[in-house]
């Protein structure tokens, strides 16, 4: 008998099964905010009486506040058939009673509804606003205004809809009269959209989205309702959503016991109104009915999971992504951690987002100028005379030479000296190069005697006897009469014989200072009008503590402390 019965509400449980799946798998595995396949949607929070259990707070203009504790009657929970009423106390029928009610957040409302505990209608004349706040009570704006006399009231004439698009975020006025009757009262009803021309376009109308938002509503009234009668309200109630901007389906109460979005589309903030961290490839926006905009996680490729925003860089790619990675890890650089770091390669047989994606570069620490190599080669950049991937060895016609300067040599001295460079010992070198970091004192008197910029090495290249590096000048602090220096992307010629010496140090993928060298000790490049760092020029790993005492040395220079030069007199003393 019992097995019967079990088989019996199997059956009702499989005949019932085709009925509740479309509900479980709505309301379960596919939030409001996302459609089935996952692709993020428009949601809206959950509409609710915004008003519901939060205290107002009620005053007179001439007898101040109220402290009668049936106060709480307006907010609570409304019975159409037991009415608790607000009762306007003795000897207060002239003046206004003001009601304010803070709402704790910002809604969007939808309407805003008085229901008075009687039946009849007024005869008086009317005078009642409702007000909203958006900054929680510092300033106050009118959303509608009721008067049997709205010029004489209100010094504006008797209007129900807006007559143009331009008027739609302004208050109307009009006379309420006769009153909505509804379950044994009447009541006085504002719907904040009602007459708008855009209210069938909200969801893409900035202006009336912020029209009905509001984070406290005011209702000062003059209402006598019915004549000599003391005023009486049974419920104030404030229909609307928690403010999510379409990026959340509910509100909850934080610890705080504020009420906040429930944020999905990766948003964050009370109001869903700004991007999580790490999601800032692309401006927040609202979401909407067609685009549900959601934020847009930086493409770091695994390597940072710190980002930052740049508009520039978003304007430059076509307004398509405009996420910079910070703080690459595993030895990756780039906007998108997508390059290796200057000394080290990329290794093709691990894919990009690989922890070792980047191994160091295994050059020959006397055949190649510096641990720098080509990002997908893993060629190092050899020294003249010198070859090979790691340039580890001497090129076809040159020899092993003796100085670590000039590690390969030609097989003959005549060809070997054919730009007049011959082969310099470290201790020549240091003879050689003219300036020396000991000399440089970072003061306002040296600071005057010559040239100051802050710039990237991005690539290096011979031509010839000199060296063409590609430069990124990012500020410049000073520069001379006859200087090139300016702020972009520029090259910088520098002589081989100088470079050998290292002076300038110069490395791909630093930042260095740029001293310049004094009027008439400037060396030409391949054509007058371009660039030259040489031996009397000083590179400066870059220290971020410069930035604030240069600039402030640049300011004094502009302000005529840097002493006149003499004419005729060349500068001395580096």
């Amino acid at each position: 008998e019992n097995c019967k019965w079990e088989c019996i509400y199997l059956l009702k449980l499989l005949l019932f099964l085709p009925l509740l799946i479309p509900f479980l798998i709505s309301s379960s595995f596919f939030p409001p905010c996302y459609h089935p396949d996952g692709r993020p949607r428009h949601c809206l929070s959950e509409f609710i009486n915004a008003a519901y259990g939060v205290q107002v707070n009620v005053t007179h203009s001439l007898h101040g506040p109220d402290n009668n504790p049936n106060i709480t009657t307006l907010t609570d929970l409304h019975n159409p058939h037991n009415l608790t009423c607000w009762r306007a106390r003795a000897g207060a029928d002239s003046g206004d009673w003001v009601f304010t009610l803070p709402l704790g957040r910002r809604f969007e409302i939808t309407y805003i509804s008085l229901q008075f505990c009687s039946q009849g209608q007024p005869s008086n004349p009317i005078s009642i606003s409702i007000l909203k706040s958006m900054d929680h009570g510092r300033s106050w704006r009118p959303m509608q205004h009721y008067s049997s006399n709205c010029l004489e009231d209100f010094k504006q004439p008797s209007l129900t809809i807006a007559q143009t698009r331009h008027q739609e975020t302004e208050p109307l006025c009009s006379d309420p009269r006769p009153l909505q009757r509804q379950r044994g009262s009447t009541v006085l009803a504002f719907s904040t959209l009602d007459g708008r021309p855009s209210s069938p376009d909200f969801d893409y109308s900035p202006t009336l989205q912020d029209w009905v938002t509001a984070t406290d509503i005011r209702v000062p009234s003059g209402l006598i309702l019915p004549v000599r009668a003391p005023l009486a309200i049974s419920d104030l109630q404030v229909g609307g959503r928690c403010k999510c901007n379409g990026h959340a389906s509910r509100c909850r109460r934080d610890d705080a016991g504020q009420a906040v979005c429930v944020c999905e589309h990766h948003t964050a903030g009370p109001d869903c109104d700004m991007c999580e961290d790490f999601y800032v490839d692309r401006p927040w926006h609202r979401a909407t009915p067609t685009h549900p905009n959601p934020c847009v996680a930086c493409e770091c490729n695994g390597h940072s999971n710190k980002c930052r925003f740049s508009m520039e860089v978003f304007q430059q790619s076509g307004r398509k992504s405009g996420g910079v990675c910070l703080k690459c890890r595993h030895h990756t650089a780039g906007r998108h951690c997508q390059y290796c770091q200057n000394g080290f390669t990329r290794d093709t047989s691990k894919p990009l987002d690989h922890r070792k994606a980047c191994q160091p570069c295994q050059c020959h620490p006397l055949g190649a100028v510096g641990r720098w190599c080509n990002q997908t080669s893993g060629q190092c950049l050899c020294r003249e005379g010198v070859t090979g991937l790691r340039c580890n060895r001497c090129a076809p016609g040159y020899k092993q030479g003796k100085s670590p300067l000039r590690p390969c040599i030609r097989e003959s001295e005549q060809t070997k000296e054919r730009s007049g460079n011959t082969e310099r010992s470290p201790e020549e070198c240091v003879s050689y190069c003219q300036p020396s970091e000991v000399k440089v004192r970072m003061n306002l008197e040296t600071y005057c005697l010559k040239d100051y910029g802050w710039f990237q090495v991005r690539g290096m290249e011979r031509s010839g006897p000199w060296w063409q590096f590609s430069i990124a000048v990012q500020t410049v602090f000073r520069t001379g009469s006859s200087s090139r220096i300016r702020r972009g992307s520029q090259s910088l010629w520098v002589p081989d014989r100088d470079l050998g010496c290292g002076c300038p140090a110069l490395h791909v993928g630093r930042t260095f200072l740029l001293i310049g060298a004094e009027e008439g000790e400037r060396s030409l490049a391949p054509e007058e009008s371009r660039l030259v760092a040489d031996r009397s020029t000083l590179a400066l790993q870059w220290r971020e503590h410069w930035s604030p005492k240069l600039r402030g040395f640049r300011g004094q220079d502009k302000r005529g402390r840097c002493p006149q030069r003499p004419p005729n007199k060349p500068m001395k003393g580096k």
